[in-house]
């Protein structure tokens, strides 16, 4: 056959689970495969049984399935080494036939010998090319090896008494250091102590004020709350008993001069809401100081066309109906087919009133839609 591997040995890690291992290199006959169990602790075996070789599909079997044994766990190695005898079984006679096929074989168990010395050697330790020894001196090698090894030795152990030594100055130097920052410490600590202790004491003391004078200005935030509390209550009152008198709502651009203190008096800002709706704000007239005070605010979805601005002319109308700016003019009050007028007191003139006759049962009733910000007026006979 023809040698073109010059491969005689395999090594294979093992997983806990693998029985099957290839032998991907020729054997002239089964009992020239070793096998090897190394270890994770570097020790090795050399195997005897419980494997199978499976020479026709190059498959070594470990341990077999009827050996009882687990699979070789992680860690483990398995090599397999071929080793060929050294020996010569052909012989040709004088005059004889000369087989090529024995011939070939004998030329073939030659060089897996060569290849497993040469496996060997890699695996030995050599002199330089260069160099003149021969394995008589091999003894003189192992020596001087040793020799060196002792030397490099006695250095290390040198250097690790220098370097112990140091370390332990090093620790003498510490232990002293230490010593003295604890007795700094100690110090410090019963300075704080003293000056921790007069502080609290001042504390104490600055807590105490602090806390009459919390009690004191707590007492007169009371009496204040009470006193607000009552003037509150009583200017609610005095807005209650005025917005109950109210009976119209009125918007103008801008707020004239003086007011009727039974209206609340509604005028359009320039400013609007977060949704640019415009905001209106309220107004009643104080006729005790002859002021204006603002009583409240609103926003409307009313396009802003629709309301009347502070620039526009005050009292020209009474109402702005659409964004065409058409509105209702003051000639239509109190005028047919226009709007009824009030009196002096905020009521309808009873000459705009439906005519009562002497089986009229019933009165008046006024409503106010805060939606539309409209009147009702209803007639009940």
């Amino acid at each position: 056959m023809s040698i073109a591997s010059q491969i005689c040995k395999r090594t294979y890690q093992a997983d806990g689970e693998n029985r099957e291992w290839e032998v991907d290199f020729p054997l002239l006959s089964e009992q020239d495969l070793e096998v090897y169990v190394t270890a994770p602790d570097g020790t090795q075996t050399q195997l005897t049984s419980a494997y199978e070789l499976h020479l026709a599909q190059h498959i070594l079997e470990y341990p077999t399935t009827s050996s009882g044994l687990s699979a070789l766990s992680t860690g483990y190695t398995l090599t397999l080494l071929r080793r060929t005898p050294l020996t010569q079984p052909l012989s040709f006679t004088q005059q004889g036939t000369l087989d090529a096929q024995a011939l070939e074989q004998g030329y073939d168990k030659l060089t897996l010998n060569v290849q497993e010395l040469a496996e060997q050697v890699t695996r030995s330790i050599k002199y330089p090319v260069s160099s003149n020894k021969t394995g008589a001196d091999a003894q003189t090698f192992l020596d001087e090896l040793a020799a060196s090894q002792t030397t490099a030795l006695s250095g290390a152990l040198a250097s690790v008494e220098q370097t112990k030594q140091t370390l332990q100055q090093n620790m003498q130097d510490e232990s002293s250091t230490r010593l003295q920052a604890d007795v700094t410490l100690q110090q410090n600590i019963q300075t704080l102590t003293g000056t921790l202790a007069q502080k609290d004491a001042t504390l104490t003391s600055a807590l105490s004020a602090e806390s009459t004078a919390r009690a004191t200005a707590d007492t007169s935030l009371q009496t204040n709350l009470t006193a607000e509390a009552a003037a509150r209550s009583a200017a609610d009152d005095a807005l209650a008993a005025q917005i109950s008198q109210l009976h119209f709502i009125e918007f103008v651009s801008a707020l004239p001069a003086s007011g009727n203190s039974k209206y609340v008096y509604a005028v359009p800002q320039e400013q609007t809401d977060l949704e640019n709706h415009p905001i209106v704000v309220l107004y009643m007239w104080n006729a005790a100081d002859s002021s204006w005070n603002a009583v409240g605010a609103f926003s409307t979805n009313l396009e802003p066309d629709n309301l009347l601005t502070k620039t526009e002319a005050s009292g020209t109308y009474l109402t702005q109906t659409n964004a065409q700016a058409t509105y209702l003019p003051l000639a239509q009050k109190s005028a047919a087919n226009g709007v009824a007028g009030l009196d002096a007191t905020g009521k309808v003139v009873s000459s705009q009133l439906p005519y009562a006759t002497a089986s009229t049962v019933g009165g008046i009733k006024q409503s106010f839609d805060s939606t539309t910000h409209t009147w009702t007026i209803i007639v009940s006979q």
